[in-house]
């Protein structure tokens, strides 16, 4: 399959809206995916899944997150017209959607843009790419001002191409891992998160699958160190910074890129006078 070009031209209607197509394939957890997208939803946003599977089916992938979901079908989607005073957090799961007719995908995108203007929302639409002909990829890429594409040959981040051609897949977990107390303490400065929404949003973010016996060991030693500490969040434990630790997770975030730049900058060096040599 050719990858999705990773820079298309998005019409000019869609500047300021936060509209996301993600792209996936078959082997890829989607749930991580949506996992990570609510894992920022804020006090004032409602959240709304949009879906043709039976919610008992599924929504056990959501209960870790304490986020209460109004489940609706695509045909109801018209319904959030009514939904004036919230805003509002939107997973359309299209790809549990049978038929992928040009038409009602078209008719349900643009619908989601005008509604943008007249209302405040954030939506992910994710979409199983293997199930889209070309002409159907190529349209809705004219209806979303962000495009991320997960497959099992490359990952296109916000229009960053990651080349497996170049960067392997072992050498990108191997990346994570080694990185990976500082990656975890990084994400829980912005937001207290469980441990299964931490694993989703790494996988969301270098296509790296990361085991709950490899996460939760992790984030215990950090509590061990002080430096975490565990809050009730409804009926899910959530891991947030010790009291006073933030300027020490600040100080090690910082240490870890001085200490990346200065590696960095030596082996360019090197590569320089390789090539001169």
């Amino acid at each position: 399959m050719k990858p999705v070009n990773p820079q298309p031209r998005f019409k000019a209607s869609l500047k300021g809206l936060n509209h996301t197509l993600h792209l996936y394939t078959s082997k890829v957890d989607k749930y991580s995916i949506q996992r990570a997208f609510l894992a920022f939803i804020r006090k004032d946003e409602k959240a709304v899944y949009v879906t043709t599977d039976d919610p008992e089916s599924f929504i056990q992938e959501f209960n870790s997150m304490n986020v209460e979901l109004k489940i609706i079908k695509p045909e109801e989607i018209k319904d959030l017209e009514n939904e004036k005073n919230c805003k509002l957090r939107v997973i359309i799961d299209a790809g549990s959607i049978p038929n992928q007719e040009h038409a009602e995908t078209e008719e349900r995108e643009h619908y989601v843009n005008e509604l943008s203007k007249r209302h405040s929302i954030n939506c992910l639409c994710t979409y199983d790419v293997t199930k889209l002909n070309p002409e159907i990829i190529k349209q809705l890429a004219t209806h979303h001002n962000h495009l991320q594409l997960t497959t099992s040959d490359l990952t296109i981040i916000a229009g960053d191409l990651i080349d497996k051609s170049k960067l392997s897949d072992k050498s990108i977990e191997k990346m994570v891992k080694d990185n990976l107390e500082t990656i975890i303490l990084a994400l829980l400065q912005k937001k207290s998160m469980c441990g299964t929404e931490i694993i989703g949003i790494i996988h969301l973010k270098f296509n790296v699958l990361l085991s709950p016996g490899t996460i939760y060991p992790l984030l215990q030693s950090l509590k061990n160190k002080g430096l975490l500490t565990i809050e009730k969040n409804g009926k899910a434990k959530v891991y947030v910074p010790a009291k006073n630790a933030e300027p020490k997770i600040r100080s090690i975030i910082d240490e870890h890129i001085q200490a990346r730049k200065l590696l960095d900058q030596y082996l360019q060096q090197e590569l320089i006078i390789k090539e001169v040599t």
